[in-house]
């Protein structure tokens, strides 16, 4: 996985780029932020009335096979949580 291949994932999952490094999504439930490291990514969960929710993955942690599916199960955790 590569910062690359986490952008596009981001934009195909109905993020919107503010730069090259941040992308961003609105929902009824609040605002999920993606913000593309060197070697990693953090994810940002901030729903109304909760303190905001971090993730942070070094991009040699999620395999190239399983990385778009890796993604989408923490914004899946996190939405259900």
């Amino acid at each position: 996985m590569n910062a690359d291949m986490i952008a596009a994932w981001a934009v195909e999952n109905g993020f919107h780029a503010m730069d090259s490094r941040n992308y961003r999504r609105h929902d009824n439930a609040g605002v999920i932020t993606i913000e593309i490291k060197r070697m990693s990514f953090l994810l940002i969960d901030e729903r109304q009335g909760l303190r905001p929710r971090l993730i942070s993955r070094l991009f040699k942690d999620i395999s190239l096979t399983s990385g778009s599916g890796r993604l989408q199960g923490l914004l899946d955790h996190k939405r259900n949580h």
